[in-house]
């Protein structure tokens, strides 16, 4: 029987380094790049670090100027951790610069389904369900009519505070090259007359609404799961004279 011992294995490299120095890439490049929200984002990490800015209509304020499209973006949180509903209009116009008809995009997130983990698309779970539509003139006039009559154009209550365990609506606009904001929370008068319908009714997504109910907004932390509710830790949006705390609107 011979004395020798077998070879040992090669050391198998130890790769968390790596998967750490990857992660802090990914954190550091959304970081510098100014946390910019340019469209809604699906996987929640790119998400968490963009919201802020996409629900106060950042890049819209950026971009705001006399010429461009009149845009609208309306955020309805509903719970956060149940359902948000996010609607981007643009109105088209003819030659004669009347209204035409709008292009809706409507966006869905609700919680995680883990039944659609698919590889490469880890982060279908948490994307939201689209839907686009092309909207008539009467249907745009029927819109931009009932934001007018709910108080979507009247000034940013300054102070607000949305919390995201609520139900509230933001309404970020660029009109005749101005930027505004607006937002309400329920059970607020300004959220029950803003309310909109009229889109749930022509926004073309196959998840319905949730409509709104009283919620408790301020729960005791937990020093289990460090205050997570329902799968989130529980935020804030502070409005402030015209959009929201936190946003770089580059004016």
């Amino acid at each position: 029987m011979s004395g020798k011992m077998p070879p040992k294995p090669a050391a198998r490299r130890d790769l968390r380094p790596r998967r750490f120095a990857w992660f802090a890439a990914v954190v550091v490049a959304l970081v510098t790049s100014g946390c910019a929200a340019t469209g809604p984002a699906g996987d929640p990490i790119t998400r968490s670090f963009t919201w802020f800015d996409y629900v106060g209509g950042g890049e819209l304020a950026r971009s705001c100027m006399i010429g461009a499209p009149d845009r609208y973006r309306l955020v309805y949180n509903a719970v956060f951790s149940e359902q948000v509903r996010t609607y981007d209009l643009v109105v088209l116009r003819d030659g004669r610069a009347r209204i035409s008809g709008s292009e809706l995009t409507t966006n869905v997130w609700q919680r995680a389904d883990l039944t659609r983990i698919r590889v490469p698309q880890l982060g279908a779970p948490w994307a939201p369900v689209e839907a686009r539509v092309r909207l008539d003139a009467a249907q745009t006039a029927a819109i931009l009519d009932r934001f007018a009559a709910g108080g979507a154009f009247a000034p940013a209550p300054a102070g607000e505070r949305l919390h995201s365990l609520g139900f509230y609506w933001t309404v970020a606009r660029c009109v005749d090259g101005r930027f505004g904001f607006w937002a309400a929370e329920y059970p607020d008068p300004a959220f029950q007359a803003f309310h909109p319908q009229i889109l749930f009714s022509v926004d073309g997504n196959p998840v319905p609404p949730r409509e709104p109910r009283p919620t408790v907004t301020n729960p005791p932390t937990r020093s289990r799961d460090g205050g997570m509710v329902d799968g989130h830790s529980p935020f804030t949006l502070t409005v402030v004279e015209n959009g929201l705390a936190g946003v770089d609107y580059g004016r």
